[in-house]
């Protein structure tokens, strides 16, 4: 294992400022990846014993794990990468873009299970999103007892405005009705 003088790969050795630009953006995909992946990782454990793996809300849950999956591990990747070039040892280089090449395909397959379950589950989604139960609408009146309230000065052309105005003038309570 011999020693290297190059602080950053050939392809970016002479653009200080495009190496500067890859190193924040892959390590800012990385840890946007791994937060996304985390968080959704966390929701689907705590919700394991509510919702069915086939429910609409858990397959969106995993298909962003997915997505943040391939993002994390294809930029911590080359983040890593990237990062190693200015450790100088040659054999830290050379092991770190053998981690990368099998790193490669597991992001990639990630990307590709996001990708099929989003197409194969997307009618699905949009429909329980229109009509099933997530969509049932709410409607919230604004009570205006307080003074810091203030009243529209006109009234706007459409209905609906001009009823949310009106409820608005009454002072009805806050409330929700299905």
């Amino acid at each position: 294992m011999s020693a290297t003088t190059a602080l950053a790969p050939p392809s970016l050795s002479d653009n200080p400022g495009l190496l500067a630009w890859n190193l924040f953006v892959m390590t800012a995909a990385m840890c946007l990846g791994l937060m996304m992946a985390g968080k959704q990782a966390r929701r689907l454990w705590v919700a394991r014993a509510i919702d069915h793996p086939t429910d609409p809300v858990s397959i969106y849950r995993i298909m962003i794990f997915l997505a943040g999956c391939a993002v994390a591990s294809r930029g911590g990747a080359e983040a890593v990468s990237l990062w190693s070039w200015s450790s100088g040892d040659a054999g830290t280089i050379e092991r770190v873009a053998a981690l990368k090449r099998w790193l490669d395909p597991l992001s990639v397959s990630c990307g590709f299970m996001w990708m099929a379950l989003h197409i194969l589950a997307e009618p699905m989604l949009e429909f329980q999103l229109r009509n099933g139960a997530v969509a049932r609408r709410y409607v919230v009146e604004v009570a205006s007892a307080a003074p810091a309230n203030p009243r529209p000065r006109s009234e706007p052309a459409d209905g609906d405005r001009c009823r949310r105005a009106s409820i608005m003038r009454e002072g009805l309570s806050l409330r929700y009705r299905a």
